[in-house]
Order: structure tokens, then sequence, then C-alpha cells
């Protein structure tokens, strides 16, 4: 994918599919959507709490990605689907592997990128569903990645006016950072409430 860079995002080309297939796996059961590679570290780490700088590229393996979908991210993922077609979205999977700044306790865990479709912002959309052990572990988490991108270190990767959706459901958390100067879909708001709609709220502290 092609286009402006975001905030707080890395991007790389292609993704991970299956060995010896040429076919995308399917999505909560429609056929012709691909679950994509993981998202890539993005960032160095600075220690003040200010506006967004670009993100760094980085070699690290993608150790995380995760070819097919498990039956709590196809839940999850079910629920978003509903939630945004609700609001006249679609969600679809993808093989551009992107990654948004997180904690260094997230380099193991398993996550899933998908792209909800933005016509007049197609670099824009993509959000990741991580998946932990158990509730509790995803509790744990989610307010780790709270604390980190509302700290100096994780701030500071993003646009300055970036805005957060975090969310919890079952064992899975999904994020969407978004940034309204950057994002000229007018929809893109109406895609920030669809998706906050769903599971509950991971709070985040005030930076």
């Amino acid at each position: 994918m092609t286009g402006r860079r975001r905030p707080g995002f890395v991007r790389r080309a292609g993704g991970v599919r299956r060995p010896g297939s040429d076919r995308r796996p399917s999505v909560v059961g429609r056929p012709g959507r691909a679950l994509g590679a993981a998202f890539v570290i993005a960032g160095a780490l600075l220690a003040a709490c200010v506006g967004g700088a670009p993100a760094a590229r980085t070699s690290g393996p993608l150790a995380t990605a995760q070819p097919s979908a498990s039956a709590a991210v196809e839940a999850t993922l079910a629920q978003l689907d509903a939630a945004l077609r609700a609001s006249g979205l679609v969600v679809e999977s993808t093989l551009t592997a992107v990654r948004p700044a997180e904690p260094p306790s997230f380099a193991g865990v398993a996550r899933w990128p998908f792209h909800a479709v933005l016509p007049d912002d197609p670099a824009g959309g993509y959000l990741v569903i991580y998946e932990f052990p158990g509730p509790a572990l995803a509790a744990d988490g989610g307010r780790d990645l709270a604390a980190y991108i509302s700290s100096g270190p994780g701030r500071v990767q993003y646009a300055p006016d970036i805005r957060f959706v975090l969310r919890q459901v079952g064992t899975t958390l999904v994020f969407y950072p978004w940034s309204p100067a950057s994002s000229p879909d007018r929809r893109t708001p109406d895609l920030a409430a669809a998706l906050a709609s769903v599971g509950s709220e991971v709070p985040i502290p005030r930076c």
C-alpha cells in the first residue's frame, strides 16, 4: 500500500500466506478475505510527553504473525463486523503488515490486523485484535497498553491529536489509534464510535 505515512505506525508490503496456497483464508466465514501478518514494532522510545513523531522502521521478525484466526478472534471480529455494518462500514482482513506503537510486553502477544474500508482514506482504518490466554491476562494487557500509549515513550510516537479506541472483548483486545488531522474521510469518527460500542472500555490515563 502506498500513500502518506501514519504517525505511530510502520507498514510493510506483503503478508503471511499459508504454505502451498495462493488463496486467502476467509474472515467470519466469508471467502475472498485474508488474515494478515502481525503489526511491526514502531518507533524509538523517548522520554517526554509531547507531540507525535514519525515511527522508525524496524528489521525485527514478525514473530507473532498468525495465518488463521482462533475462535476467540473470530467471535470478536463478528461483533466488530456487526457494529461497523450497522454504521454502513465494512471491515476486512489485510495482507499489509502494520503495527502500532506498543509496550515491549506485547512482543510475544498474538495479534491480527484488520482494515475498515474508508473510501476517502485508503491509508487509514487499520486496527488490531490482540489475543491473550484468558480474560484476566487480557485485562492486564489492556492496562499495560493504556499506560504505555499515555506515557512519554509511547505517546511521542503518535500524532499530537491522536485518539485511541481500546476495548476488551473476552480474551481479546481491540486497538484503533486515529488522528482527526490525518484522516480525510468524514466516516472516520463513525468508525471509532462503532468500534467503541463493542466489548468493555479499557481506560486510558490522561498524559
